[in-house]
């Protein structure tokens, strides 16, 4: 028996172009798809899961679980043939048994592939651009609830694409409101207003996965899904609330009974500080009447900025609350580079950005800071930088008490 090779799509053209558009080919490992593939394996029960993309002339996998290999000749991808069949899982029980792969070289070498089924990663033009797969070195079967989750799984990938992308052209839009000299209250309620539907969309696929699976995760697949889920819920809060404030300003203030130390420490978790950053609390007052959405926005931004600019081989993060007279003082303060004297004017103004890129290599949109800013004096604080160049930056945060 020969290999057959598998066919190109004849909307190809179209089709890679899609797939170029979300920017992913080549990037680094990512917790979101990850966790993704992780759930995949365990719902199937598989030792491998991917996510799979067709390039022009290879497959390139955004996550692999149980698989070293970060790519293969696309003439030997089952994801290859699955993608021509973008309405339908694609399911090979026993490749030794299938004319088409029973020599193919993924099967008669590494990983010995004899079990498949791809799910495709669909974009909402209708082009598959890759899938989101299961394989087993045995031959076997998926059952209906099985197959429902993995093209679940799959959509959630292509939500986490969409949003992504969406991100992108968001910026793109930026540089125009930048030459039209808009101000930040119509580049923040077009955010909101674009990512509501994407966002909306992970939450409910992520409640749908959790429920239809709760009881039967492993710890480490049921952390992800939390984690994913976690995410996607306070992205699309923040969203709500950013949009919420465009529109009406002031008027939308919505204050809360906010327990601030369990506000911090969720805060903390959401803005993921890698390994060699610590960020210790020091939360002084238990309770405090404030919106919850603007004090999640100002924050995050600063922790956020302290995260991405620390230059120091084992990053130092403080947030301080505690009382002073009739305020509440919140303290951000950071063993990074500092700010220059020069600076320090300019560090609130919209598009103004001190560094070219963050300790991550991506560029600054100059946004987050005059957030901050805004935000604090709807909230009836002020906002100021207190620590000079080479000492790191603290930025302090005044609000009312009441």
């Amino acid at each position: 028996m020969v290999m057959k090779t598998p066919e190109i799509p004849k909307n190809e053209s179209e089709r890679l172009q899609a797939l170029e558009a979300y920017q992913i080919l080549d990037t680094l490992p990512e917790r979101e798809f990850d966790s993704i593939t992780e759930i995949a394996s365990y719902i199937c029960q598989t030792p491998i899961s991917l996510v799979s993309l067709i390039d022009k002339d290879r497959q390139w996998f955004k996550s692999h679980r149980g698989l070293d290999a970060t790519e293969t000749p696309r003439d030997h991808a089952f994801c290859a043939h699955a993608i021509n069949h973008p309405e339908t899982t694609f399911v090979v029980e026993d490749s030794l048994q299938d004319a088409r792969f029973s020599d193919n070289p993924l099967v008669t070498g590494d990983p010995h592939v004899r079990f498949y089924v791809g799910a495709p990663l669909v974009t909402s033009e209708g082009l598959a651009i890759g899938t989101l797969c299961v394989i087993d070195h045995e031959p076997r079967k998926l059952n209906d609830a099985q197959l429902k989750a993995l093209r679940s799984l799959a959509d959630q990938v292509i939500a986490q694409l969409e949003l992504r992308k969406k991100m992108r052209e968001l910026e793109a839009l930026r540089l125009t409101l930048l030459e039209k000299n808009h101000e930040a209250e119509r580049f923040a309620h077009l955010i909101s207003h674009d990512l509501k539907s994407p966002l909306r969309s992970m939450v409910t696929l992520s409640e749908m996965i959790f429920e239809e699976s709760e009881g039967k995760l492993n710890e480490s697949a049921e952390m992800g899904l939390v984690h994913l889920k976690s995410k996607a819920e306070h992205a699309y809060k923040l969203v709500q609330g950013i949009l919420n404030h465009s529109i009406s300003g002031v008027e939308a203030i919505q204050p809360e009974k906010v327990n601030l130390e369990t506000f911090i420490d969720e805060l903390i978790r959401f803005c993921s500080p890698p390994s060699d950053i610590h960020v210790i609390a020091d939360v002084q007052i238990s309770e405090a009447h404030m919106d919850p959405t603007l004090l999640h926005q100002i924050l995050q931004n600063l922790i956020s900025n302290a995260i991405k600019y620390n230059d120091k081989s084992e990053g130092l993060i403080y947030v301080r609350v505690y009382r002073d007279q009739d305020q509440i003082i919140i303290e951000v303060q950071d063993n990074g580079p500092g700010i220059p004297k020069e600076q320090k004017d300019k560090i609130f103004v919209m598009f103004q950005t001190l560094h070219h890129q963050d300790r991550f290599g991506v560029k600054g949109t100059g946004i987050g800071l005059n957030t901050v800013k805004k935000l604090t004096e709807v909230l009836k604080g002020t906002v100021e930088v207190v620590q000079e160049v080479d000492e790191g930056a603290t930025f302090r945060i005044r609000l009312p008490l009441a």
